[in-house]
């Protein structure tokens, strides 16, 4: 009764207008009653699959299936109309190479889920880490401000191979493990006098054979 009121006060006829109300309303229902249930059993299969790429992921690395999991968050992006998924990973263990090498792992993340689904990156939107341990007591306090533009500390320099093992360098040959110290002065000295005498000696031995020899000489013709 109402509707009709409007209809006439906007001059318009009550059949035209509750046939435009239908036009208009009925096919654009269809389509989200549709794309509700196509996309939710979508999303549900890629759920699974996130999941299984997950413990994949964990497993072929060595981390413990329990110090990671994830919540997997459906979402849109800007200009678009078509919803994906973002995968929020759940630290559930505190261990520093985590938070280290967590860049590495959503690329292997990636990698995995790709050769399994090569459209997934249209429907990945994205990833992002939550700390959710129940006992935080492990984790460090922040350090003095001064730390984060600190130059790094230096590194150790790797050992020397020993002799007869293989040298970590590829085929680079291993040095002596110690640089000789040079010889003292004095020592050099004592060697040379050494040697002086030594040849002294044997030329006083050999001098008077040599004397005995008088000096060849050309015979002439």
């Amino acid at each position: 009764m109402l509707m009709g009121m409007f209809d006439m006060l906007l001059g318009r006829k009550p059949a035209t207008a509750a046939r435009a109300r239908r036009t208009s309303a009925s096919p654009s229902t269809q389509f989200d009653s549709q794309h509700t249930q196509t996309g939710g059993n979508s999303q549900s299969v890629r759920k699974d699959l996130l999941r299984m790429v997950l413990r994949e992921t964990l497993t072929r690395n060595g981390i413990p299936p329990t110090w990671v999991s994830a919540d997997m968050l459906r979402t849109t992006s800007a200009g678009r109309r078509e919803t994906g998924l973002h995968v929020r990973f759940l630290v559930r263990h505190w261990d520093p190479r985590l938070a280290q090498y967590a860049v590495g792992f959503e690329r292997e993340f990636s990698e995995r889920l790709g050769l399994l689904d090569p459209l997934a990156a249209n429907w990945l939107m994205g990833f992002s880490w939550q700390f959710s341990m129940e006992d935080k007591s492990a984790c460090p306090e922040l350090p003095h401000p001064s730390t984060w533009t600190a130059p790094p500390p230096p590194t150790a320099p790797a050992p020397l191979a020993a002799a007869g093992e293989p040298s970590s360098y590829g085929d680079v040959i291993a040095g002596p493990t110690a640089l000789e110290q040079p010889r003292a002065l004095d020592d050099v000295r004592a060697d040379l006098e050494r040697l002086l005498a030594l040849r002294d000696e044997d030329l006083r031995k050999h001098g008077s054979a040599e004397r005995a020899y008088a000096p060849t000489k050309p015979a002439t013709l």
